[in-house]
């Protein structure tokens, strides 16, 4: 996820190299912004998330469930990503250079900024973030790898100085990634969250509940709310009958995609809005039964997606036939490739010549990934493998046995984090693919002078990966967010990085 849960691997993002100069717009906070009467106003909100934080370190735990809460909330970065995904705006920095060679982007930051303990932010802050990097467990930490130093020209510039030019450091700077911790702080992060932002964590009980109170010393625009409870739920029908009942006001991300029509009422507002990330099957093509290409393909060929998009979701998504989604600047509709054909499935299977076709298929404990290995199953059987299932508890057993010991044979899982497929370039992360071509185009992508060219060298990269079969992309799901009616502000669309609360009124 963003699989939630990434490891190490740079990831491309389409944001232009420029010499401009970006000018400062809004203040903090660069969703809805609140008025002053919205700062003192009594108001608070308890939202329904699934699922938990195991801790509140983010450089050590992979997932998205710790950025959802903490990222534009309680920790800031340089730049912010806004709604659209596609747009960088000022944050901790007012504004930036960067040079024409590409190599070094100057960071005129926002003066007087302190964090909620007190401690001041500066451009040595920034430099203690990033060349830290290396030193970060969890969340795609080689995203940035071409930084090569910070200079902390004075309190207020900061001179980031890459390798080699990067195209995506911008997009990256706005992630997790580029969170400003306080250098003070940093040895406690498993249990404290000390940032610049509008929020602090008053409050965290594991896998139950996470308290955010509004900072009243923030630096920039304050947020309207006072409060934000973020409940956790095991299940989509806890979480719906606690917004039923009027436990929680809201439900963010919501999944019980056939529960929704019981929120069609003057009660409640649906939110609809586009989500990254795909729904994937995982297919190990580095041992077992899918080291054989052909039945990987097989696997393309005996996947009705059209159907699962139906079972598992209700419709509220896009069929996938590729590791790119709509969103993606590089997308091309690539679908004729695997169309649903089952008499081609089980030619590849008798092609493959494997005379053992047992497949250890290992579900995490979420209801999609549920869904979607008994309509697989049964697909599978169809065409000759024998299919075991076995749960893994997720997050804690699925990420140690699935994703970091790489225990599997085929598995599901949904990744909800910004341009995930370049991944596909890392032959450590789980997936464990590896094409020396794949890898070129993304290098090429990264080096690309231009628009064109850097999505040219991206589909090219898609175009072989598909080709290759690892995974059976399924779907690109909607952003759902059911709120009480007179609950405004939530974002529309979730750009795979945070549950923005900066704009939220209740």
């Amino acid at each position: 996820m963003k699989v939630h849960w990434m490891k190490k691997i740079s990831m491309l993002a389409s944001v232009g190299i420029a010499t401009a100069m970006v000018l400062s717009g809004c203040a903090g906070g660069t969703g809805a912004s609140s008025s002053e009467s919205g700062t003192s106003a009594n108001t608070s909100i308890r939202i329904g998330l699934t699922p938990s934080p195991a801790n509140l370190n983010f450089e050590q735990t992979a997932g998205q469930a710790i950025p959802q809460a903490l990222m534009y909330n309680v920790y800031e970065s340089l730049v912010k990503l806004n709604e659209n995904g596609k747009t960088i705006q000022p944050l901790l920095a007012k504004s930036w250079k960067i040079s024409n060679d590409g190599l070094t982007y100057t960071f005129n930051l926002r003066s007087g900024v302190k964090f909620s303990n007190g401690d001041p932010f500066n451009a040595s802050t920034v430099k203690f973030n990033l060349e830290r990097l290396n030193q970060w467990k969890a969340n795609t930490p080689a995203n940035l790898s071409a930084i090569d130093h910070v200079d902390a020209v004075s309190n207020t510039e900061a001179k980031v100085v890459l390798k080699e030019p990067d195209r995506n450091t911008l997009f990256w700077l706005t992630s997790v990634l580029g969170a400003m911790v306080d250098p003070n702080e940093v040895n406690n992060m498993d249990t404290q969250a000390i940032g610049t932002g509008p929020f602090t964590v008053s409050d965290y009980k594991v896998g139950s509940q996470m308290d955010l109170k509004r900072n009243d010393s923030y630096w920039g625009t304050k947020p309207a709310l006072r409060t934000a409870q973020l409940k956790y739920y095991s299940d989509t029908t806890s979480s719906s009958n606690a917004l039923l009942s009027g436990d929680i006001d809201a439900i963010y991300n919501f999944q019980g995609y056939d529960q929704i029509d019981q929120f069609k009422n003057d009660n409640y507002t649906i939110n609809t809005g586009n989500a990254q990330g795909d729904t994937m099957l995982v297919m190990n093509p580095s041992k077992g039964p899918f080291s054989n290409i052909k039945l990987r393909q097989a696997v393309m060929y005996a996947v009705d997606k059209d159907r699962i998009l139906k079972t598992v979701i209700n419709g509220y998504g896009t069929v996938l036939s590729a590791p790119v989604i709509p969103s993606d600047p590089w997308y091309k509709n690539l679908s004729s490739t695997y169309k649903h054909d089952t008499a081609k499935a089980k030619q590849l299977v008798q092609q493959s010549g494997v005379k053992d076709l047992t497949v250890n298929f290992t579900v995490p404990t979420r209801p999609y990934a549920q869904s979607i290995a008994q309509i697989v199953k049964t697909e599978l059987d169809a065409i000759g493998f024998k299919v075991n299932l076995t749960e893994q508890e997720f997050p804690a057993v699925w990420i140690q046995n699935t994703m970091t010991n790489k225990n599997y044979d085929m598995t599901a899982m949904w990744h909800v984090e910004a341009r995930n497929v370049t991944n596909y370039g890392n032959a450590n992360y789980y997936w464990n693919y590896n094409n020396a071509k794949v890898n070129s185009d993304f290098a090429a992508a990264k080096k690309a002078g231009s628009d064109t060219d850097f999505n040219s060298s991206m589909l090219d990269a898609v175009t072989q990966i598909q080709q290759d079969a690892p995974a059976d992309w399924l779907y690109n799901t909607n952003l759902i967010t059911i709120t009480k009616k007179g609950i405004t502000g939530f974002s529309k669309n979730d750009v795979g990085i945070a549950m923005d609360l900066t704009g939220v009124k209740g």
